[in-house]
């Protein structure tokens, strides 16, 4: 049998987000070349804990392929493992923590097959079922914007400055209703031709996890490929599922990888200033240093998401909501109440407590009309 679609999920102790994503899977309905899409499905699994491996079995019996390593060989060369034996002239690299909306396959393979300048693209996903919290779309890394992001945190001209720009760029990604051309995509759920990687595999291996996905956006955008955002496809992607219980773990090596990407694409140069600035963010946070570019209101929260109410005249508005003052990497919403709204309680269940801020902007302007900060308690 022929397959039109590959799609490899790399597993790391996430076995229990495979059923649900393969169920949605399997609900797609999808045609290509005038009949129904055949997919194949392969799941990469790193060295996962025993009873994780377990959980995987039942699946086995679905036709769902599997590698199994003996050893955790990064996030990269997993994925490279499962494109090797792939087949599908469409190929797919997909995180385990996600689930497909209806319609999700139709849209991307549309585009694909009527847009032959479209190199790599990628759906809209959710935090939330109820598909109301919108991820935040990424910045591709440079020295100088991490520098000025540094400086943003505790300078208010720069604060400000960041903040109108960032919020610009989500605002238009958030609010598309066509196709967007992004100079990097989400590396959650990823959509190509096989063709695009005939002659080399899409990840550095030496990416241990985190950034192998940038430096694979960045070699193609000196290669000038086109990656597109379709909003028409949306998915849910519970967010960083893999890395969770491993944080001390994970940062390590974010920073090796951040380390390595910056030496790759800037030199020498650029790891120095990629370095400085991350001794600085770290020392401001650690001092508790962060500037605060509106009046907050406080509000304090327990299990239960708190309501927050709209002054008259600002009907048209959008939401941000993050765990900074300065709204970095935001989460977005479009409430659909004219006169108050609430956050998604999937999503507040997911936050442990702490500090969150919340603000609500005028579509029209783009200018803050309220903010909040919110106390949530355990």
């Amino acid at each position: 049998m022929s397959v039109d679609l590959s799609i490899v999920i790399v597993n790391f102790n996430t076995a229990h987000f495979l059923f649900p994503l393969l169920e949605s899977i399997h609900e797609q309905k999808w045609t290509i070349d005038g009949r129904p899409g055949k997919c194949e499905v392969i799941v990469v699994d790193n060295a996962s804990k025993g009873e994780d491996a377990a959980l995987v079995e039942p699946l086995k019996a679905q036709g769902m392929r599997y590698i199994q390593n003996t050893m955790n060989v990064g996030y990269g060369q997993a994925n490279n493992q499962g494109f090797a034996v792939a087949t599908g002239r469409y190929h797919m690299i997909l995180n385990p923590d996600c689930r497909f909306l209806r319609g999700c396959f139709a849209a991307l393979i549309d585009h694909m097959e009527s847009h032959q300048e479209s190199t790599m693209i990628g759906p809209l996903a959710f935090m939330d079922p109820e598909a109301t919290c919108m991820m935040p779309p990424n910045e591709m890394p440079t020295p100088e914007l991490f520098e000025f992001q540094t400086r943003a945190q505790i300078d208010l001209d720069c604060a400000m400055k960041n903040l109108a720009q960032r919020t610009r760029f989500a605002y238009d990604y958030w609010s598309a209703t066509e196709p967007k051309e992004m100079e990097m995509l989400s590396g959650s759920c990823l959509l190509f031709r096989r063709d695009l990687f005939a002659n080399e595999l899409p990840f550095d291996p030496g990416f241990p996890l985190y950034y192998e996905d940038t430096d694979m956006f960045m070699r193609l955008r000196q290669g000038n490929k086109k990656m597109m955002h379709i909003p028409q496809a949306r998915m849910l992607h519970y967010w960083s599922q893999s890395a969770d219980g491993h944080a001390r773990g994970a940062e390590y090596r974010h920073q090796i990888s951040a380390s390595r990407y910056y030496t790759k694409h800037f030199g020498e140069e650029g790891l120095q200033t990629y370095r400085e600035n991350l001794a600085k963010s770290m020392a401001y946070r650690d001092r508790g240093e962060h500037v605060s570019p509106f009046d907050f209101q406080p509000i304090e929260a327990g299990a239960e998401p708190p309501t927050f109410h709209v002054e008259d005249g600002h009907e048209n508005f959008f939401v941000e909501f993050v765990g900074n003052p300065i709204f970095t990497l935001a989460v977005g919403m479009f409430p659909t109440e004219p006169k108050s709204f609430t956050v998604s309680p999937v999503m507040w269940q997911q936050i442990g407590p702490g500090n969150y801020w919340i603000r609500i902007i005028d579509c029209d302007t783009l200018q803050t009309v309220h903010a909040w900060i919110i106390s949530k308690k355990s």
